[in-house]
């Protein structure tokens, strides 16, 4: 069962990876967690969902292009911006090739985390709930 604490929507992630069998997999054990789950594979798609979808937690692979997961992140902390949210969602990166590099972008950019792959599933609901409890 998802940790939900005081903090909106924190049982409702977004995936967005362009590796759909990855996602596939975390998705469906996301669920089984007890987490509502919605994917995309693209920037754009994953933007609708966002803004439809409300997710407490976005978890954004780097494997899309390096602009587009850099914009995505930016464009939810703009879009959190506009709409007053009283809350900001947990935006957590995953990453193959791991860099203090691709850290510092996606920090820089608004991410909380970067977590490398592949993705443990368990230490990713432990990382969800620690950043859940924070809020």
């Amino acid at each position: 069962m998802p940790v939900l604490s005081q903090f909106p929507h924190g049982d409702r992630v977004l995936l967005a990876d362009i590796d759909e069998t990855d996602a596939l997999k975390l998705a469906s054990f996301l669920e089984l967690n007890g987490y509502t789950v919605r994917r995309a594979t693209e920037v754009t798609e994953a933007l609708t969902h966002f803004s439809d979808f409300s997710p407490g937690v976005v978890v954004i692979d780097s494997s899309l292009p390096a602009k587009s997961w850099l914009s995505l992140i930016k464009a939810i902390r703009s879009y959190e911006s506009e709409k007053d949210a009283d809350y900001r969602s947990i935006i957590l990166v995953t990453a193959g090739r791991f860099t203090q590099d691709l850290q510092q972008k996606a920090l820089k950019a608004g991410a909380h985390e970067v977590i490398g792959r592949p993705v443990d599933g368990e230490a990713l609901l432990r990382r969800i709930a620690a950043h859940i409890g924070l809020y």
